[in-house]
């Protein structure tokens, strides 16, 4: 009998697919009314209430967190405020913490 030209018969069958692991991260939703875009005031009021809520746990660390924005302009088109379209933001270091003081 002969074999097709570049193709390998299969020996084994494929693993079933196994469940998506449960994600423990905590998601926060920041809406506007009616699902109308944020102001920027807006936003800063949420976030300001979303850090207001999780200052009660203290005790424990963020891993990391990741802020995703769609911004519009005036007319609803989506926007970028620069090339890389993102930022990274570290912790603010005080003069007496660079020091050791």
């Amino acid at each position: 009998m002969k074999k097709p030209y570049g193709k390998r018969p299969k020996t084994s069958k494929a693993a079933p697919p196994s469940a998506a692991p449960e994600s423990t991260a905590f998601k926060i939703r920041l809406r506007g009314k009616d699902n109308a875009p944020l102001t920027i005031p807006d936003l800063n009021q949420g976030l300001y209430e979303a850090m207001r809520r999780l200052s009660r746990y203290g005790g424990y660390r963020a891993k990391w967190a990741t802020l995703y924005l769609t911004l519009v302009d005036e007319n609803g088109q989506e926007v970028r405020i620069n090339e890389e379209g993102e930022w990274t933001i570290f912790p603010y270091q005080s003069a007496a913490d660079e020091h050791d003081a």
